[in-house]
């Protein structure tokens, strides 16, 4: 199984490197690590020396942020994959092959949460404004990965061809604004936002010397899994 799933991750980087939008979607999070390398400490220079700022406070909401946008782009982009197949009928050619579907589904789903998982460090070494330690940044890094599968199937799910599905990805990408919310506003009605899994991760990270880190990806977790669930009979309808 795992080695079709493999020839099915294969198949997927041939047809990726054919569109520079799918390469871009993949590079993206590296690209914004570099400019945050590049900018932030010069922008915190300018807004110290003009106007008395200290940005630096909030460099690590910012690389948050952009470690967050590892799982939506990499979701988005093999949401896309899966309308791609389901309109040109690539879907019934797979139920019957040896792959089957519950080989088709793993490597819809595990093969980005394993892409996410690698870009998540790669962010986190390349970026060099903040200090984050990497074994403790390990659990964080599992919980993006995770995130990875749900955009993936709210996509798949929500859309039925490729012309809904970048509509759709204008509203996923708003989900970046979830943690921020929590993270700019103190009302204690904005904890609402904790039901939406995109928080944890953030919230973990931002929180990593925190006695409740543990507590929360457990938490974060929780919550992942349980949108996986509502999430997961659609999806296997929509692919049938």
């Amino acid at each position: 199984m795992l080695n079709r799933v493999f020839l099915l991750a294969l198949t997927d980087w041939k047809n990726i490197k054919r569109d520079p939008l799918l390469i871009f979607s993949m590079l993206g999070p590296l690209l914004l690590a570099v400019l945050a390398r590049i900018g932030l400490p010069e922008l915190d220079r300018l807004l110290n020396q003009y106007m008395s700022f200290n940005f630096q406070a909030h460099f690590l909401i910012i690389i948050s942020l952009v470690l967050l946008m590892t799982p939506l782009m990499i979701g988005m982009l093999f949401g896309f994959i899966i309308l791609d197949e389901r309109d040109e009928g690539i879907l019934l050619y797979y139920s019957i092959t040896p792959l089957t579907k519950v080989g088709y589904l793993y490597g819809r789903l595990l093969v980005p949460m394993g892409l996410t998982f690698i870009l998540s460090f790669m962010i986190v070494l390349i970026q060099g404004v903040v200090q984050i330690d990497v074994f403790s940044f390990v659990p964080v890094a599992i919980l993006l990965a995770l995130q990875t599968p749900i955009i993936t199937m709210i996509m798949s799910t929500l859309a039925s061809n490729k012309v809904e599905g970048l509509a759709l990805t204008k509203v996923i990408n708003l989900c970046i604004l979830v943690p921020l919310i929590d993270y700019v506003f103190t009302n204690p009605m904005v904890k609402l936002v904790m039901l939406f899994p995109v928080y944890w991760p953030v919230s973990m990270l931002i929180n990593m010397n925190s006695s409740y880190y543990w507590y929360q990806f457990l938490i974060g977790v929780m919550v992942t899994f349980l949108w996986f669930i509502l999430l997961k009979n659609k999806f296997q309808k929509k692919i049938e």
